[in-house]
């Protein structure tokens, strides 16, 4: 165990044993207490501290207070959880959608993904099918709270939650109350465009107890602050170029014909405008100028509109509870990303000059879609005194997913030709309107069905056990079709490289947890869960990803690739003291990870293939605190240690690739790491003055800090086949947020400033291939003031 691994368990471990000794007898709760935040983590409603997950749950007025708009903000405070925006190989200059979300280190950019987005009760993460796929996030605005589960979720959230879940949980119509939510704000970045939003939320009883509405609308520009310039006369072509626009609309009825029925049709639909990269070009740009810029021939905008459908039943039947979620889930992305430079790169042309050719504009055209149908029936005891809580269900699920990729490039046939002496289009792979490459289909579609249940026995006062299974049968179909001279001379539409592969497994995800809870304010448990992620196909390389293969062993990538699974061990502690002033919640952790699916990056040629990596065993813990001192003033505080390493080292094919004399070189050695901070580390306070002419003024601060990754990734790890020395690890990154305000009466009115410390840390800096001297780097949005105004009724 490292020193770090040691320290986070002590810490941990003091913090658990220092909140039992103050917690052997419930203390009365004190008129300053903290807010109990109710979720439904366990697929029912309960406190947060009565749940034995290690979890952390955001309201809309925690969101609001913390100045949270997305998913890149909501990560920076919840600790174990790591995403950032993809910055390795050819998706590093292009999409900034393109991004990597993990949770306690189970870190993959290949397969399904490892952490389960849900909308309401519906998943809407997709698969890493290509450079072009990635997940799509819901924007934070209107929402009722947000729930952040750490860990295996396999029983009651299905194979889509291996590392833990992020539930986006919308506010249900009322049908009593009117509701109002409005929220408007503006702000300008140092050196950038101003950004500026405007949402609002509405709804009620239209005819009292029986039935009622909701419906919200938002819009929000973030403006740029990156420029693409002509790097030939660093004339600015497009200024703050890499803006993006959000708009989001929902509606939702709620019927009640009795008193034990309702029905809640919703639609929810969300489009996602990029206008370019965030990635700028060191030798472009000046940071301490506050001058970032790229030199692309052209800029790379995105679109991602996607709306889900949903109908939830909910039916009171005296002896339990059903619920039924029938949902679509539609999404078409489309985006353009510039591969002038990379094509040039691959092919070896930039010895012709620095950079390509005025004139000279290649284009990779993408577009990822997914058509997803759910269907969930799910049966749950109400008594909450029975000594016996328990929760039954079935589950469907019809997934569709299609990439496709043209890529166009005119004038690279002729320069070609010129360069070597013999064109790169040929007959049997020709060149149509400069397209060398066409990727009509990259589709996979896998279909679930999965019984799962979860029961909760009363031992005694203070103790509970819980056991709980899924039992799913998961099947996949898939096809990959590609061609093109990008590929090799002879591949044409008459002679693709075609890829299909089906596959077929019965998962079995149990979890148990063992609980006591001696009072109402001080909650122990331990649990083991089991997670599992089902397995996919392979597309093919191009024929210059030849050295890059052979070097680990391989002649081709590997044609498909298996499940993975792991299992998650867990111990920890809620405990609520001094009247409900003060919160301490910890845990700590060990997850052993076999099989893992992996992408594999070709550092030679720019592609990448998927191949079970051997073992990762991830060890860490989190501690959250929340205090509330004086009435005037609440304060928290939440650390989180994450240490995920390859336990064994992997070799790409049968022969051996360690030791003298080896025929090849690994794909990954022992003790290479996951991408993630090892330490997060989130500081909050709040104090409230005294009231003026009934308005509360107020001041609040928060600062993070993630500590630089100096551990070797394995595309660091020079022992490794494919590997790039120039790659850079996760730097340190600190920022510092304020704000100060006023609340009355339902509104809030403040002024704020993100990132004021105005830091520029290079998130990563990476390069097309090995053989290129261009290279890209990413980092966190310059210092912004600004002001927003909310009002809620």
């Amino acid at each position: 165990m490292t020193a770090g691994a040691r320290l986070a368990w002590v810490i941990t471990a003091l913090a658990l044993g220092a909140a039992q000794a103050l917690a052997q007898t419930a203390a009365p709760p004190s008129d300053g207490a903290l807010e109990e935040i109710v979720v439904t983590a366990t697929r029912r409603e309960q406190r947060l501290q009565d749940v034995a997950v290690s979890a952390t749950a955001f309201t809309q007025q925690a969101l609001d207070a913390e100045g949270l708009r997305n998913i890149d903000d909501l990560s920076r405070l919840t600790p174990g959880v790591t995403f950032e925006r993809d910055g390795t190989g050819t998706s590093a200059n292009f999409n900034d959608e393109a991004s990597d979300i993990n949770i306690r280190g189970v870190d993959s950019t290949a397969g399904t993904s490892t952490v389960g987005i849900y909308i309401d009760d519906t998943p809407i993460q997709g698969r890493h099918i290509s450079f072009t796929s990635f997940n799509a996030f819901p924007a934070l605005f209107d929402v009722e709270r947000v729930e952040v589960l750490r860990g295996p979720q396999g029983t009651l959230f299905g194979a889509g939650s291996e590392g833990g879940t992020v539930r986006f949980i919308q506010p249900a119509p009322s049908l009593r109350d009117d509701e109002g939510y409005v929220r408007s704000e503006a702000a300008s970045t140092q050196h950038g465009d101003p950004s500026y939003e405007l949402g609002a939320a509405f709804g009620g009883p239209l005819i009292e107890d029986k039935l009622g509405f909701r419906i919200s609308a938002y819009g929000r520009t973030d403006g740029g602050w990156v420029d693409r310039v002509d790097y030939r006369t660093g004339e600015v072509t497009d200024k703050a170029a890499n803006w993006e626009q959000t708009v989001v609309v929902s509606g939702a009825l709620k019927w009640a014909p009795t008193d034990n029925l309702t029905l809640t049709p919703s639609i929810y639909y969300q489009k996602l405008m990029l206008g370019d990269t965030s990635a700028y070009w060191p030798e472009l740009s000046d940071p301490g100028e506050e001058r970032f810029a790229n030199g692309n021939a052209q800029r790379n905008p995105s679109s991602d509109p996607f709306y889900l459908a949903a109908i939830k039943l909910e039916w009171g039947l005296g002896f339990a509870q059903l619920t039924s979620n029938t949902s679509y889930f539609s999404r078409n992305q489309h985006s353009l990303s510039d591969y002038t430079e990379f094509d040039r790169t691959l092919f070896g042309l930039t010895d012709v000059g620095p950079r390509p050719p005025a004139g000279d504009l290649g284009t990779s055209h993408d577009a990822d879609m997914q058509n997803n149908f759910f269907q969930e029936i799910r049966l749950q005891s109400i008594d909450p005194a029975a000594p016996l809580q328990w929760t039954g269900g079935f589950f469907y699920a019809h997934l569709d997913e299609n990439t496709t990729e043209t890529v166009i490039d005119p004038n690279l046939n002729s320069e070609y030709d010129a360069f070597y002496g013999t064109p790169l289009c040929t007959p049997q792979a020709p060149c149509p309107g400069g397209q060398i490459l066409e990727q009509p289909i990259a589709k996979i579609v896998d279909k679930q069905y999965a019984l799962y249940g979860d029961a909760t026995y009363k031992l005694s006062e203070s103790w509970k056990a819980t056991a709980g299974v899924r039992v799913a049968r998961v099947e996949y179909s898939g096809d990959i079709v590609y061609y093109g001279p990008f590929f090799a001379p002879n591949v044409g539409a008459s002679n693709p490289l075609a890829s299909t592969g089906s596959g077929s497994e019965t998962p079995v995800t149990p979890k148990a947890v063992l609980a006591y809870q001696p009072n109402s304010d001080a909650l122990y448990y331990a649990s083991a869960a089991k997670g599992y992620r089902v397995g996919g196909i392979n597309g093919a390389v191009s024929s210059l990803c030849g050295p890059n293969l052979n070097s680990i062993g391989l002649n081709a990538p590997p044609g498909t690739y298996a499940s993975d699974s792991l299992w998650s061990y867990e111990l920890g502690a809620k405990n609520t003291l001094m009247g409900g002033r003060l919160q301490i919640n910890g845990s700590v952790f060990v997850i052993d990870w076999s099989n893992i699916q992996q992408a594999v990056y070709l550092t030679d040629c720019g592609q990448n293939f998927v191949e079970n990596l051997g073992k990762v065993r991830s060890r860490g813990g989190e501690v959250e605190l929340q205090a509330r001192p004086i009435n005037a003033l609440q304060l928290g505080f939440s650390a989180a240690y994450v240490d995920a390493m390859y336990t064994k080292t992997v070799c790409g094919g049968a022969a051996s690739c360690v030791g003298v004399g080896a025929a090849s070189q690994p794909v990954v050695s022992q003790g290479d790491r996951l991408p993630g901070a090892p330490w997060t580390i989130h500081t909050s306070a709040e104090y409230t003055f005294p009231a003026l002419a009934g308005r509360k003024p107020y001041l609040r601060a928060d600062y993070q800090v993630s500590t630089a990754q100096t551990a070797e990734l394995p595309i660091q790890d020079p022992n490794n086949g494919v590997s790039d020395p120039e790659f850079t690890g996760l730097p340190k990154i600190d920022t510092l947020q304020m704000r100060a305000g006023m609340r009355w009466d339902g509104f809030d009115l403040s002024l704020f400033g993100n990132n004021l410390t105005n830091s520029h840390p290079v998130v990563f800096r990476t390069r097309d291939t090995t053989e290129s001297d261009l290279y890209f780097a990413h980092t966190i949005r310059p210092r912004t003031i600004g002001i927003t105004a909310t009002y809620r009724y």
